[in-house]
């Protein structure tokens, strides 16, 4: 009698939980807290911009994306040209739409209206760390919201500060506080590193991005190299598959 093969053990379940949350909260909360002199410095230039403290904490809370809110305030003016306000934060946040679609074998288990709640505090950081748990085994997708939670927190509270107490803080990076998001993210992306023989995406990523920044404007070069770089994994996975 030929012996059936073993059934594949059964995944455990998602899960979105208050212990998720928690633990999400506590593991971001080193970096949110970092993170509070960069909002700090927006808040600057927010009021330098002319913007009101009102103003500046709305933005803050509402748009939650640093990057997008400092390329806003370069073009920002008595009439602030919203076309070119809103291509250009399009052009920097467009890598938002790969990484919503990593997270989309864990999240959409989940009800609708919980996922997009939680994609809504999705930011670079909290969803690498996310990603790396998840490599791990870890199903509780609360963890995402948690971490986005205190992040968005520590951005609002910084922006807040820095709008009332002006330029005497001064520069932020003398600190050398400008080396711990990337300290992070390299930290972040070794449980995602896939080997030597499968990293040609990503150094076709990098290579197509800085050779990009070299002749287009503004932050392009995201765009070209985000998607020069998924076109290449999934040829790679096309191939294997």
């Amino acid at each position: 009698m030929t012996d059936l093969p073993a059934e594949p053990a059964p995944s455990r379940p998602v899960v979105f939980t208050r212990d998720g949350f928690a633990r999400g909260f506590r593991m971001a909360t080193p970096l949110a807290l970092s993170g509070v002199l960069f909002s700090i410095a927006f808040g600057v230039l927010a009021r330098e911009a002319g913007l009101s403290l009102g103003e500046t904490v709305l933005m803050s809370a509402t748009v939650f994306a640093g990057a997008s809110q400092m390329a806003a305030l370069d073009l920002w003016s008595a009439l602030p040209p919203i076309l070119v306000l809103a291509l250009a934060t399009f052009a920097i946040n467009v890598r938002h739409v790969v990484m919503g679609a990593a997270l989309r074998p864990w999240f959409s288990k989940l009800p609708s209206s919980t996922a997009h709640l939680s994609l809504w505090f999705m930011t670079d950081a909290n969803w690498a760390m996310a990603m790396a748990e998840h490599r791990r085994g870890e199903r509780d997708a609360a963890i995402l919201i948690g971490s986005g939670i205190v992040m968005w927190f520590g951005w609002v509270s910084g922006s807040a500060i820095g709008h009332l107490v002006g330029a005497a803080l001064g520069d932020p990076r003398v600190y050398g506080v400008d080396v711990v998001l990337p300290a992070f993210f390299a930290l972040m992306l070794t449980p995602l590193w896939p080997g030597r023989t499968r990293a040609w995406p990503w150094a076709i990523a990098a290579g197509v991005a800085v050779a990009a920044h070299m002749v287009l404007p503004g932050y392009w070069h995201v765009i070209v190299g985000g998607l020069a770089g998924s076109l290449a994994a999934a040829w790679a996975e096309r191939r294997t598959a």
